[in-house]
């Protein structure tokens, strides 16, 4: 069946009018200035105005921020120059600054060709696609959460042993290859007596010394520092960028600070002490275990002599 020049005519009238008005993406054509000189109803919605003669004529700059709309004038000139489209650019649109509301569009940008086949402009069209990153923003939230609980130590909110022994490996590995004369320093501590704690105020008191001690431990050391709570009544701490004196600076004013803060009991303040043994890394005997004995070693030598006191 041929279709004449008037029924062609006719029939790309109605399929240009149907994109218009039903397509859900936007659709524009911009000249070589990128001025718009044609696009749909959802493209004119996107811009703020009622109707497509409102943009005619117009660029980005006359709807949207200076940088949004220079860096698509930016992509705009390469294409014409090398005549090569661009493909599913994510695009980020603040569209209302006091909400901190955003709106994201996957765009796809092309030459437009006469019909000698010279460029004479671009074309895109642009879905938007904020529902979808949403989603990928909160489930990528949810598996930074589930990440970090499961590191973290429920009942002290410091990080878990699992986490302790992540975290002394990386260490290990990035000091080992320092030039610099620096390292990092491993303060380990227990509760003394916690036994007796538990047997004489109960489980629910004891869980308020655990708790104590681990806000004691973060609010007595550095921002760089990392507190992990490793076993029942057992602790840890990894020092940053320290050498042996000020380590045993910072335990023994820890051990101090933890045994001059009283802590209530069923109704009484009771003096609460910790034994902490330290060990400072060596890189230039890198023997992760046996720096990890060592720390014990002395937290062991503290309890035999008396406890409430750090070795190092």
């Amino acid at each position: 069946m041929t279709v004449s020049n008037e029924d062609r005519h006719i029939n790309d009238k109605i399929i240009i009018d149907t994109i218009r008005k039903c397509s859900s993406d936007t659709i524009y054509f911009k000249d070589k200035d990128s001025r718009f000189i044609w696009g749909n109803d959802v493209q004119a919605r996107l811009l703020g105005v009622t109707s497509i003669d409102e943009f005619i004529g117009k660029t980005d700059i006359d709807f949207f921020p200076p940088e949004f709309a220079e860096k698509a004038r930016e992509i705009e000139l390469e294409i014409m120059r090398s005549g090569n489209p661009v493909l599913n650019i994510i695009e980020e649109l603040e569209v209302d600054e006091e909400n901190d509301e955003v709106k994201y569009y996957s765009a796809s940008k092309y030459p437009l060709y006469d019909e000698n086949n010279v460029v004479v402009g671009t074309w895109g069209i642009s879905r938007d696609i904020t529902e979808t990153k949403k989603l990928e923003k909160e489930l990528e939230r949810s598996y930074h959460n589930m990440e970090r609980l499961a590191r973290v130590d429920d009942l002290s909110g410091l990080y878990n042993r699992r986490y302790f022994y992540e975290t002394i490996e990386k260490y290990a590995s990035l000091y080992e290859k320092r030039t610099d004369g620096s390292t990092f320093a491993l303060l380990v501590l227990d509760v003394d007596d916690m036994k007796n704690i538990n047997d004489q105020f109960g489980q629910q008191n004891g869980d308020i010394v655990l708790r104590s001690v681990a806000e004691l431990c973060v609010s007595n050391v550095r921002t760089e520092d990392t507190c992990f709570r490793t076993g029942g009544d057992e602790f840890a701490i990894v020092l940053l960028d320290v050498d042996k004196i000020t380590a045993v600076g910072m335990a023994k004013k820890l051990v101090e600070q933890i045994a001059g803060y009283p802590v209530i009991l069923d109704g009484k303040r009771e003096t609460i002490t910790i034994s902490a043994g330290l060990s400072v890394f060596d890189n230039t005997q890198p023997d992760l275990s046996d720096f990890l004995s060592m720390a014990e070693r002395k937290l062991n030598k503290s309890k035999r002599e008396g406890k409430n006191k750090a070795s190092f």
